[in-house]
């Protein structure tokens, strides 16, 4: 399973929103992970429609309440460009590779190694 973290940047209707995006991706061409915003952890499900083309659904929280999405994204070369649709409307969704997390998810199983 391949498991890499992206630093995002969400535009809403209210907004920018930093936060970070895990991406677990299965051999199978299944994804699921979570998208953190808002001191929330949103968890995601979907499929890899290409080779570095995703379609995921879920739900982000916020104080108010939960909002359903459906988001379709792209990533090339460490890039994430792509967006989420809600009925609120369409947001831009951008990112770039974690080089920090990326290391953090390779630590574990380099330890277990030993």
């Amino acid at each position: 399973m391949k498991k890499v973290c992206y630093n995002v940047v969400l535009q809403s209707q209210l907004g920018p929103r930093s936060g970070e995006l895990l991406l677990q991706e299965s051999e199978a061409g299944t994804v699921s992970g979570e998208l953190c915003l808002l001191n929330c952890r949103n968890h995601f499900s979907g499929v890899v429609l290409q080779s570095g083309k995703y379609l995921i659904s879920g739900a982000l929280r916020s104080r108010v309440g939960k909002e359903p999405y459906d988001a379709i994204f792209t990533i090339r070369q460490g890039r994430l460009c792509g967006g989420l649709v809600t009925s609120h409307g369409c947001w831009d969704l951008k990112g770039a590779e974690s080089a920090d997390a990326a290391r953090k998810t390779e630590q574990p199983a380099f330890e277990t190694a030993l």
